[in-house]
């Protein structure tokens, strides 16, 4: 993957330099003005104009216009005639006009503050100077930069499992079968998994990686919390092919939580809302598709279609009383064992 991106990237270059040599020349030049005078600070400042002609090795007349199109870019630069030289008056950060709208800053904005949130994550150390790059470029952009926070996010809790990600990214893209100790909460001792990783999925503040199980009890595919990896996975040294036409978002298409029962089928399940709840559900629902059955001033009645698993029944034992399974008979009957057990503990 990496050489064929290097390749398109020679290919793509190549290209560009033909219909934009001139251009490119003149950018570099920038660049290079810009650093050279970012360098130079106090008395040694100014930079003579025979210097930079011999730097860049450009003309006097070039010179000039290269001058004159940085000062339009924003550069802050001051002519001396005592020392026939220029200087920056402050440090300056030189970029290319990028024409965007002001949705498009918005947006930028929002996608980096969502980016940063990975800084503290293990494996992602290196990103914060990335981030710290978009930020500026963004802040300069909008040629203003606001007085107080915008946005805020929950916090991310302290996630050992995701110093795997950038292992288990490298065999997704490698299709390399590997193996690993994982230990379920109620093992008192890890077992070896072997798993033809096809996909990494963020989930409920977690990192889950999916693939397909070797375990001749299993031979479906599952996935693991990597928090629940314990030690260093490693390569088994096999390849494997994917399978032709498996898409992971079908994966989790008809289920709310993060793991498929391999052995369920989809199944009708009809919901009734109290009306504030009801609400709730069409402004944040917890599972998409839905059809609304009826809305009224007292209630919302929804169909879905999805396979009935632990965290569905979680979503509705924590909505207690504001919602009422019409359908199936089967979920009615699951909720109200576990309703029974809880009201047993009073």
């Amino acid at each position: 993957m990496a050489m064929f991106l290097s390749l398109q990237c020679k290919i793509i270059f190549s290209s560009l330099t033909l219909i934009m040599g001139r251009i490119s020349n003149a950018s570099s030049r920038y660049q290079r003005i810009n650093e050279l005078f970012n360098l130079r600070k106090g008395s040694n400042a100014l930079v003579t104009t025979q210097e930079l002609i011999n730097t860049l090795g450009i003309s006097t007349r070039q010179l000039r216009t290269d001058m004159d199109q940085m000062k339009l870019m924003g550069a802050p630069l001051e002519y001396d005639a005592k020392g026939r030289g220029w200087r920056y008056t402050h440090p300056f950060d030189i970029s290319e006009p990028i024409p965007l709208s002001v949705e498009d800053i918005m947006q930028l904005r929002l996608a980096v503050a969502t980016l940063a949130q990975f800084n503290e994550v293990p494996g992602f150390e290196n990103l914060s100077g990335v981030f710290e790059k978009i930020r500026k470029s963004v802040r300069r952009w909008l040629d203003r930069e606001a007085t107080t926070k915008a946005i805020y996010f929950d916090p991310l809790p302290t996630y050992e499992g995701a110093r795997h990600l950038p292992f288990f990214l490298r065999a997704i893209e490698e299709t390399r079968e590997v193996h690993f100790e994982y230990r379920p909460f109620l093992a008192s001792q890890p077992r070896l998994c072997r798993i033809d990783p096809y996909f990494l999925r963020q989930h409920n503040q977690g990192w889950y990686v999916g693939g397909f199980s070797h375990d001749p009890d299993e031979l479906f595919i599952r996935t693991y919390p990597l928090e629940r990896v314990e030690g260093d996975p490693a390569f088994t040294g096999t390849f494997f092919n994917r399978p032709e036409g498996f898409r992971p978002t079908d994966y989790w298409k008809y289920i709310v939580g993060i793991n498929r029962p391999p052995d369920r089928a989809v199944e009708t399940v009809i919901l009734e809302f109290t009306s504030l709840h009801g609400r709730y559900f069409l402004s944040k629902p917890f599972f998409e598709p839905f059809i609304i059955l009826e809305e009224s001033a007292e209630k919302l009645t929804v169909e879905l279609e999805l396979i009935i698993d632990i965290e569905l029944i979680r979503k509705i034992l924590a909505l207690g009383s504001d919602v009422k399974v019409i359908a199936p008979e089967g979920l009615r009957t699951r909720i109200k064992k576990f309703l029974e057990a809880a009201l047993a503990h009073y």
